[in-house]
């Protein structure tokens, strides 16, 4: 069986005493502090019985076919640079 060790330090908050711990790199945490890491790459060999990892809100699905949406019109082809401001001369500045 694998060992869950760490390859990255993870700083968690342990939820019994809500004390800020720092796990460090080749350590293996207890499994209620293992379960707090939920980054896959912060470990060597990811925990048992984790499965895969749901898809948080907002991100796109990594299994879904890729699709490029043809580009607006009217959206490309203008000048995105700014001209810069006009400054005004002073009426003190005569010759």
């Amino acid at each position: 069986m694998p060992v869950s060790r760490l390859k990255a330090a993870v700083y968690v908050q342990d939820p019994a005493t809500r004390e800020e711990l720092i796990l460090l790199p080749g350590e293996e945490p207890e499994p209620r502090l293992a379960g707090l890491v939920t980054h896959p790459d912060a470990w060597e060999v990811p925990p048992e019985g984790r499965g895969s990892l749901p898809i948080a809100v907002g991100e796109p699905d990594p299994t879904a076919e890729k699709t490029v949406d043809p580009e607006p019109e009217g959206a490309g082809g203008g000048s995105s640079k700014k001209s810069p401001p006009r400054r005004s001369r002073s009426a003190s500045a005569s010759p």
